[in-house]
């Protein structure tokens, strides 16, 4: 297919914009820098300040709150200030907060405004950022592209973990958190080179496909010009959200707003409770800390996969469907886990579709949005999806300790949040473009 300006292919996106999603990519993962290497930290903080561990961890559910409610803004903050300068603010500031915590006295307060400082880099860093520059320059494989730099987070996962233990066994758990601020500054030059907007060329915000070729919308200008001023849309048509920006109150009167919302808030509640929580499922099983430890990579490593196939999926069909299959997978491994006495392979089995269905899932919450929204739309609805998505997954981690008893009764919550996150995907209507 020849190219022409605002419509390439998926070949010629990638091997144009390369640099950008890796960019994109390794920026994405900042904020899970922390997240993953806590618990690693745990323990030395603990014997040399005297803390227990819940008061360490407690201090990374404050960052994790206040970051999901600071997603509502991003939005805003995209608009006044654009994504490249917050993501270059987000970095020096997460990087500060870093070296701060490894300089802290024993003070449970300014250990816990560190982590206010972490939260306000978290929000600056948000997925939702990194992924704007990113959607406005692929339209062809866009579903593909997003899950590529969702990909960042489980690169930050297994390389922070590595990094703080051998800081730790070297010269403690201070130098841990120094080495933690080494390898986020150590992205800025990729931001610096790579991650930028761009005035030369205006991309569509959706593709159709025609007869296998992509077809790309012109923008929302031009389309208003070509279209006869006397001709009106039929009264019963929908409009078409992503030719201006709405209004909260505009937004309320839109279907896939309100569902998308229900969905993204339950999924949390399951994928963040099982990511948690599925290792003291199993030791509650009587299954060895090895084994556990092993479901829980199982898990991890088949995210990354269900997030590729997600991606490469959403690009072909219609995605709302994807979403509903891949949350109704763990539907088949909260029945295994609710078993008095599962085997092995029935838990590596129930692993690995939880991590199928987290990675597919979290690629949605900015493809749909950009689908159903358009991109003038995209950063007020994305961080509004991205609060609820995160009130959910803390209201997950902090579910059995609501419930109490065991985890024989949250298994079964954890099924119901599935069961309606997949469900309500169902009452998705096509793309407002068709």
């Amino acid at each position: 297919m020849t190219s022409t300006l605002g419509a390439r292919t998926a070949r010629e996106e990638f091997r144009a914009d390369w640099p950008l999603l890796g960019a994109a990519m390794m920026g994405a993962g900042l904020s899970a820098v922390l997240a993953y290497a806590v618990g690693v930290l745990i323990t030395p903080i603990s014997r040399d300040f005297g803390w227990s561990p819940q008061v360490i961890v407690t201090g990374f559910s404050v960052s994790s709150g206040l970051s999901g409610l600071g997603a509502i803004f991003t939005g805003k903050l995209i608009a006044r200030f654009g994504a490249r300068h917050l993501t270059l603010a987000g970095t020096g500031i997460l990087a500060l907060a870093t070296v701060a915590l490894g300089l802290i006295p024993r003070s449970v307060p300014l250990y816990f405004g560190c982590y206010v400082l972490v939260a306000l880099g978290h929000v600056l860093l948000s997925p939702i950022v990194w992924q704007k520059i990113v959607i406005e320059r692929f339209a062809t494989a866009r579903g593909l592209a997003v899950s590529i730099v969702l990909c960042g987070p489980n690169i930050a996962g297994a390389a922070a973990p590595l990094l703080a233990t051998e800081a730790v066994y070297l010269s403690g758990w201070r130098m841990a958190y120094f080495a933690l601020a080494g390898y986020i500054v150590a992205t800025l030059p990729l931001t610096v080179l790579y991650f930028r907007e761009t005035r030369t060329h205006s991309f569509a915000p959706r593709a159709a496909v025609a007869n296998g070729t992509a077809v790309h919308s012109p923008p929302a200008q031009s389309r208003a010009a070509q279209s006869p001023p006397a001709q009106s849309p039929p009264a019963h048509s929908r409009p078409d959200p992503a030719l201006r920006e709405l209004s909260l109150r505009e937004l309320a009167r839109i279907r896939e707003f309100w569902l998308m919302c229900c969905s993204f808030m339950f999924a949390g509640v399951g994928m963040a409770g099982y990511t948690i929580h599925l290792a003291p499922i199993l030791l509650e099983k009587r299954f060895s800390t090895l084994e556990a430890a092993s479901m829980v990579s199982a898990l991890s490593v088949s995210a990354i996969v269900g997030r590729l196939l997600a991606g490469f999926a959403m690009d072909r069909l219609f995605a709302p469907r994807i979403a509903a299959a891949a949350l109704a997978l763990p539907l088949a491994s909260c029945v295994i886990l609710s078993l008095p006495a599962p085997a092995s392979v029935a838990i590596l089995f129930a692993a690995i579709l939880l991590g199928l269905a987290s990675g597919a899932e979290y690629n949605m919450i900015a493809f749909l949005t950009a689908r159903y929204f358009g991109l003038n739309n995209y950063g007020t609805v994305g961080g509004i999806l991205f609060c609820l998505f995160t009130i959910g997954c803390l209201t997950g981690q902090q579910l059995p300790g609501f419930i109490g008893g065991g985890y024989a009764e949250t298994v079964l919550w954890f099924g119901a949040s599935f069961l309606v996150a997949a469900t309500t995907m169902l009452f998705c209507r096509p793309y407002p473009d068709g």
